[in-house]
């Protein structure tokens, strides 16, 4: 396996760690204000819970806002690769040659690999 190939991976983890934070978040929010609006099975689930439920609360609100960063800004980074990438200039693309370089390392090994090809097909040293 190719190292870094996680990162590729950043947009689908984000999603399932907010949705599962946000599930978790949302639970101990109706726990705080009124337990019985919640179906029995997570009624049971949160009493046995006890005092537990204040932590989960602060875990899973920084959890979500954590995945939430996280996706944000993979998207972003993203865009604005796919914004820097498609040029057929060649002084554009030199010029943003930084960008791409630190962008394409923090996305993962296929957007490296579309950069190197983006390089070697306008002869860019």
């Amino acid at each position: 396996m190719v190292r870094g190939k996680y990162k590729e991976f950043k947009i689908p983890i984000s999603l399932v760690v907010m949705a599962i934070t946000l599930f978790l978040f949302v639970l101990a929010v109706i726990d705080f204000f009124s337990l019985s609006t919640l179906p029995i099975n997570f009624q049971s689930f949160i009493t046995d819970l006890g005092g537990w439920i204040y932590y989960i609360f602060v875990l899973s609100l920084v959890g979500l806002l954590y995945s939430i960063y996280l996706f944000a800004s993979t998207v972003v980074q993203r865009r604005k690769f796919e914004e820097l990438i498609y040029t057929d200039s060649k002084a554009t693309f030199v010029k943003s040659t930084k960008d791409l370089d630190l962008i394409s390392k923090k996305l993962g090994p296929s957007f490296r690999k579309r950069y190197e090809n983006k390089k070697e097909q306008l002869r860019v040293r």
